[in-house]
């Protein structure tokens, strides 16, 4: 049997730390426990991006106000929970979109929704603990707690990875002992729909990760990451303009917008244009693959298309190293002599990301291939 306490060396007695058999995983399924199915599930660290008027804020609200309900989102199954939203801008707009919401869904707004009246300073302890300790006063089984948005929440540079991984240590310390789910809303990158903003550690850092894409079609809400489970194929949604039963000064309808499900999104048969680095990176991949490519392992073959049929043959792999050990060639950053490393290092890993992203090439363990002609992952 594992001890209850333990004596360290100073004689002091303290709790063993928590150690259990690992035969005791597998007696039974572990069942997620789904706040929105499919979607979020309960105890886990969430990223939603997009950038301004893609409708993230909105996309936040309305997974709020169905689980505070207890109503089904769009045919995905939602819990009903409390939920609470740390906002940090806005509240005459959260007004008007909550009384659209009730419009969508004619309904009232849910008892179990709580909303902020001020932001919070979530990369200080002092205050993430007084959050924490006000919600729990509130309602002790929160489902989900919103942070909308992380810049708004945090007062620090969230291109600094020792400020997020300070925020980020805040959320798992305090707010994710209530039980729920934290949604943190966040701004996509500058010039870059398809990627957050600030420090690439905010991604690492989540099991979860949801980007909101306006286009031409309307709002493509995506899943970029899903730990535990398999990501849901993009959504399409239009906003849908609707008059509140509330009149503005001069005695006339206000309104205001709700998202709209479509379908699913259609894929795009067009990449993203790529950025001169990005583009050279890539045929740093093709050079490495040209001088260490490798046939594909079993496993690849087995999980991945584009290893069979025609042309099969000549399809090869290469591991990330020599592809990174070119791509450094082709990379200029402004940086001291003893910064210029780590700033590479970084250059190399968002454009990795972004052309695995980007569907220009796939990242699997430690080896990178270019995309074939429609390849993708075997369901």
């Amino acid at each position: 049997m594992l001890p209850d306490v333990i004596e360290i060396e100073n004689q002091e007695l303290m709790p063993a730390f928590p150690l259990i058999p690992a035969s005791e995983l597998t007696i039974k399924p572990v069942r997620i426990n789904w706040l929105v199915e499919g979607i979020i599930e309960r105890d886990s660290l969430n990223l939603l991006f997009g950038e301004p008027g893609a409708g993230k804020s909105l996309f936040a609200l309305d997974w709020a106000f169905c689980m505070a309900s207890g109503i089904d989102w769009h045919g995905y199954r939602a819990q009903q929970t409390d939920v609470v939203i740390v906002a940090g801008e806005g509240f005459a707009g959260l007004a008007r979109r909550l009384k659209a919401l009730e419009v969508k869904y004619s309904r009232k707004t849910p008892e179990r929704l709580f909303i902020s009246q001020r932001p919070a300073q979530l990369l200080d302890e002092k205050n993430a603990q007084w959050v924490a300790d006000s919600i729990k006063a509130l309602c002790p089984n929160p489902g989900l707690v919103i942070i909308d948005t992380l810049h708004r929440n945090m007062e620090g540079d969230e291109n600094s990875s020792q400020d997020i991984a300070k925020f980020i240590n805040n959320l798992d310390n305090y707010l994710k002992p209530l039980g729920a789910a934290v949604l943190v809303v966040h701004h996509s990158g500058h010039g870059q729909k398809d990627r957050s903003r600030g420090s690439s550690s905010i991604r690492a850092a989540m099991d979860g990760e949801f980007s909101a894409i306006k286009g031409e079609g309307g709002i493509v809400l995506s899943c970029h990451k899903a730990k535990d489970f398999e990501a849901f194929k993009p959504l399409q949604f239009s906003l849908k303009p609707t008059n509140l039963d509330w009149l503005d000064d001069d005695g006339e309808p206000m309104t205001s917008v709700y998202l709209e499900y479509v379908g699913d999104a259609k894929p795009s048969t067009k990449k993203c244009k790529l950025s001169a680095r990005d583009d050279a990176i890539l045929t740093s991949l093709t050079e490495a693959i040209d001088k260490h490519g490798i046939g594909p392992t079993a496993e690849i073959k087995e999980k991945f298309a584009g290893f069979t049929g025609l042309g099969a043959d000549s399809r090869k792999i290469v591991h990330v190293d020599h592809w990174r050990e070119l791509a450094y060639k082709t990379i200029t950053v402004e940086a001291d002599d003893g910064k210029k490393p780590k700033a590479k290092q970084m250059a190399f890993k968002r454009a990795r990301e972004k052309l695995h992203d980007d569907g220009y090439v796939v990242v699997h363990g430690d080896y990178a291939w270019r995309i074939f002609e429609k390849q993708g992952y075997k369901r």
